[in-house]
């Protein structure tokens, strides 16, 4: 021993056993009857040697120290703690929040003075279906000791192959029965399931909290809350979450409840106020105004309403001065005003609570004028604009979901007074708004039937959240009314949803809960008197129905799940809820339904300057790669329709880019098409082309080359098909523009919506680019979505996949049709007005004059048409819009059961663009004008059907020149025997 030790290690270490024998013996009666029975039955000897050892070493007890054991692995961890509430606990869990919890066994001391706490961490590898723990289990099964009652073996195996070893580890036959069972219950709902079971075991209830498709990060965290929140003791609780293959995964919680520290009753409104806030931890996404929940006793669904409140105020104060309104200023005024925040709610709950009784009006007008005056006692000015318009939201909300059991978020319809001072023409017609997990979106449509796609905008960073929120009403509107320019064609409006999500938030929950509280506000259960489900207050007064598409981010899953949830959840049309469902609809991609209208102008525009594209050779430049919906088909019936002439030099997308001045290889190009490759998978080795390269954005230089090779690369047109919205804006136009000031490309058919702002297509087309916008270019889209929905408005998905192949073979020609006679209007009035009108100028002028003369039209046919079957004029115009193989098949459901509005609309539109595209622009509106809109409309109708014959007998008669005069008769002869008819010739 060294000279410098002066004290004797051998008298330490006696004193130190002397320690550990005096605190062992304390510690162990302790542990063995304070913790809970259930601890002991599920730890085996070793595990509980461990963790006493711990609370020894630890000095837990005794020093108030909290401790954690890792496993090697890092999978595992246990944490001891002081403190026995669930507030503790919850302390634990913040530390994890980015984790997968897949099993959590957690233990409270019943002196409450200990925590003991183990999570195990996910991906756990799964028990093998012939493992041999699994074999030992199923033998327990055929023995008896395990019983199944009438559950099928088989599926019980199965189910233990979704199981951790650590679950088999602790088997008890019982729990995993349960559990077995819990997972088909819930396998088909969305919902989450809340139990709560009396004497499960002796002196102990059991709340269950079970749900499938869980979110993966901080569940488990929200269930605590709500429980430390509520200050619900629990002795122990266990969540085993199961992933199951082809099934969805489930997660399940158990907390038991000691019956002598609280007896919860399902009557109580203890346990009802706890009942609700569990149902929402699936859709509810932590927020800085949980601190009313945690300070002021909110539930969480008061939480919610006060987000969506929040949210709502931000998307349009932001316009005001962005720096003074960001999202935290907003919740930190919320927070500060809880007092005026407590006065809004009363006035929302007075507005909308279904089981009010008394006079809602009085008590409305007195709740509103308590609330306003609150506001206005408010002395900072920002603060004052924040609160009047979150008192705005609630004020022009005339329907909302809230008050709904079940619900999966939060959704408002709102009334578009909300946006005054914007001019009443230019507001839209409905306007709704959802909240939910990590999520925030808007439905705008510009009239009372319309329909228009779904996208989710999806963000990384909470830099992005926000400046992608910034906009959010901005894009859904834009994107709506530039819907409302392109369905001319057709009986639906303009009509857009945009749902963004947070950095942390999972698309499949944001889709689900976006998706259903829509249908919240929308079904009309059968013998309901009224417009909407019992549980709503309704200050809107008719029925409202909505079809929907898929847009950026929406899967074919995401479809799929769409359609059979109108369904089941018994909404009146749901076969035409959702259009291009896989199978028993009209999938856009597959198809290429919109390519076809953009390729069909692309052609008419490169005659127009100068290029014969069946003839000479062309260059294109293309956003959106050989993955993309819209790309991939505009370079594929590129090839189709014009072959090596058609030189494709540069595509982009959001992995990398392409380039190669000589033409890309079509063969390597068609390739990554059909495997759904990425622009940066182009073999390099097929380019040719001086100064040619594949870039990703993977590589350093990779994503700036690939942001602004749209510019750069020189091509006779450039075709947008895929991007954000106002990529090309007015602070980076310029750059389109060569050095000499000509533009990088003389031709534009926008294949994507609004890729390019309003302004700065303006300038770029004073630059000499000929531009036709999205309204026109991209319209066989939203065309074919109506021709689904028509159908789908009749037809059950058997009938409909008979005559599927012929349908959308007819459909594709009527969508070429359709392209073709706007494309030659706008290129023939463009060359007759000699360059001082844009081509997206006289597009936006005909899509306004269609839309304008099928709203007087509607209005007409409403008013003095009862039944468009009683009308045969009608009932052939109607028939001629339809496929040749549905009027064969179908033609008395189409007269009799399409639904009455949906009829005139398509009515309506039908004739005012058949008007419009043969006879130009201007002459129908020039009518109208001058005579009765119906004579106008049915005159026309006439005389179509008139020169129709006379050119049958033109042709059949073999003139010498009876091709000249047929070309006269269809050029003029409807105008002038029109005007004969009324009194005009």
């Amino acid at each position: 021993m060294s000279d410098k030790i002066t004290v004797d290690p051998t008298n330490v270490q006696k004193k130190v056993v002397e320690r550990f024998q005096k605190s062992i013996s304390d510690l162990i009666p302790w542990f063995y009857n304070d913790m809970p029975e259930y601890y002991f039955l599920t730890h085996g000897e070793e595990e509980q040697i461990n963790h006493v050892m711990a609370l020894l070493s630890g000095m837990v007890r005794k020093e108030k120290q909290s401790l954690a054991l890792h496993s090697p692995c890092g999978t595992k961890v246990t944490h001891i703690t002081p403190g026995g509430d669930m507030d503790a606990l919850a302390g634990v869990l913040k530390g994890y929040q980015d984790r997968d919890i897949q099993i959590a066994r957690i233990y409270s001391s019943r002196d409450d003075s200990l925590r003991l706490d183990t999570f195990v961490f996910g991906p756990q590898p799964l028990c093998a279906v012939d493992a041999q723990s699994v074999k030992n289990v199923m033998g327990m099964v055929q023995d008896g000791s395990v019983n199944l009652g009438s559950e099928d073996s088989g599926e019980f195996k199965n189910f233990l192959g979704s199981v951790s070893e650590d679950y088999i580890e602790k088997f008890e036959p019982g729990r995993v029965l349960r559990h077995f069972k819990t997972c088909g219950c819930v396998e088909t709902q969305e919902r989450v399931q809340v139990l709560l079971e009396k004497d499960v075991h002796q002196g102990f209830d059991r709340i269950s909290v079970a749900m499938a498709n869980p979110p993966r990060t901080s569940l488990l965290l929200r269930v605590v809350n709500v429980f430390a929140r509520e200050s619900i003791p629990v002795d122990r609780a266990y969540s085993d979450q199961f992933e199951r293959g082809e099934k969805p995964p489930v997660v399940i919680m158990s907390f038991y409840l000691d019956k002598k520290r609280i007896d919860l009753d399902e009557s109580c409104e203890q346990w009802l106020r706890l009942k609700r806030q569990l149902e929402m931890t699936k859709w509810f996404a932590p927020h800085g105004l949980d601190a009313l929940a945690n300070e002021e006793g909110w539930e969480l669904e008061q939480v919610m309403l006060m987000q969506a409140a929040g949210e709502f105020a931000h998307q349009f104060l932001i316009k005001k001065d962005m720096h003074a309104y960001t999202s935290s200023r907003i919740v930190y005024v919320i927070l500060k005003h809880r007092d005026v925040a407590q006065k809004l709610l009363d006035y929302f709950d007075a507005r909308f609570n279904p089981d009010f009784t008394g006079d809602r009006e009085a008590a409305m007008a007195e709740k509103r004028a308590i609330a306003r005056a609150a506001i206005r006692d408010v002395g900072n000015a920002i603060h004052r604009d924040i609160l009047t318009y979150i008192y705005k939201f609630f004020r022009y909300t005339l329907r909302t979901n809230y008050y709904l059991e079940h619900k999966l978020g939060l959704s408002f319809r709102l009334d578009p007074l909300i946006l005054a001072p914007m001019p009443k023409a230019e507001r839209p017609f409905g306007v709704y708004c959802f909240h939910g997990p990590y999520s925030f979106a808007f439905q705008v449509r510009y009239r009372d039937t319309a329909r228009g796609g779904v996208r989710v905008v999806r963000t990384w960073s909470q830099e992005g959240f926000e400046m992608e929120s910034n906009r959010l009403f901005d894009e859904v509107t834009k994107l709506a009314s530039a819907q409302q320019f392109k369905n001319k064609d057709i009986p639906e409006g303009g009509s857009k949803a945009v749902i963004l999500l947070g950095p942390d938030g999972d698309i499949d929950l944001a889709v689900k809960s976006m998706v259903d509280s829509f249908l919240d506000l929308l079904i009309i259960p059968e013998g309901t008197d009224g417009f909407v489900q019992p549980g709503i207050v309704d200050h809107l007064g008719r029925e409202e129905i909505i079809f929907l598409g898929p847009d950026e981010n929406i899967t074919p899953d995401h479809i799929r799940w769409i359609a059979a949830r109108a369904e089941q959840r018994g909404y009146k049309w749901p076969s035409a809820f959702m259009s291009s469902k896989p199978g028993a609809g009209i999938a856009h991609k597959e198809y290429g339904v919109t390519s076809e209208g953009v390729i069909v102008f692309a052609d008419e525009l490169l005659r127009t300057l100068g290029i014969n594209p069946d003839q000479d050779p062309f260059t294109v430049k293309i956003t959106g790669g050989p993955a993309g919906d819209v790309a991939s088909n505009v370079m594929r019936f590129l090839m189709r329709d014009y072959g090596e002439n058609a030189k494709i030099i540069a595509m982009t997308d959001g992995h990398g880019a392409a380039y190669d001045p000589d033409g890309m290889d079509h063969a390597e190009l068609l390739r990554l098409m059909d495997g759904e490759y990425k622009a940066s998978h182009f073999d390099k080795s097929k380019l040719t082309g001086e100064g040619a390269f594949v870039v990703s954005t993977d590589e350093p230089e990779g994503t700036r080359i690939r942001n602004t090779l749209h510019n750069t690369a020189v091509a006779d047109i450039f075709i947008p098909s895929g991007g954000r919205p106002d990529t090309i804006n007015m602070s980076n136009w310029k750059e389109f523009l060569q050095k000499d000031g000509t533009p990088s490309a003389r031709g534009l058919v926008e294949g994507a919506n609004i890729f390019i702002s309003t302004d700065a297509r303006a300038e770029m087309e004073k630059a000499g680019v000929l531009a036709v916008p999205g309204p026109s270019a991209n319209k066989t889209g939203v065309i074919c979505s109506s021709y689904e929905i028509l159908a789908g408005l009749i037809l059950n998905e058997e009938e409909f996949l008979e005559i599927k192949d012929e349908y959308v073979a007819q459909l594709i020609e009527i969508l070429r049709d359709r392209a073709r006679s706007e494309a030659q209007v706008l290129m023939r009035e463009f060359k007759l007005a000699g360059g001082k009108r844009t081509i997206t100028e006289l597009s936006f002028e005909l899509s306004e004059s269609i839309n304008s003369l099928a709203d007087r039209v509607a209005l007409v046919l409403n008013d003095s048409v009862d039944k468009v079957a009683d009308d045969s004029e009608l009932v052939e115009v109607l028939l001629s819009y339809c496929p040749a193989v549905f009027v064969e098949k179908y033609r008395d459901r189409i007269v009799n059961d399409l639904p009455r509005g949906h009829q005139m609309a398509l009515l309506a539109s039908f004739v005012s663009a058949k008007m419009l595209y043969q006879e130009g622009m201007g002459w129908a509106d020039h009518l109208v004008e001058l005579r009765d809109i119906r004579d106008v409309v049915f005159s026309y109708l006439a005389q179509e059907k008139i020169v129709a014959g006379l050119l049958a007998e033109v042709r059949k008669a073999g003139l010498e020149h009876g091709e000249l005069i047929a070309k006269i008769l269809e050029n003029s002869g409807r105008k002038q025997l029109t005007l004969g008819k009324l009194g005009l010739g």
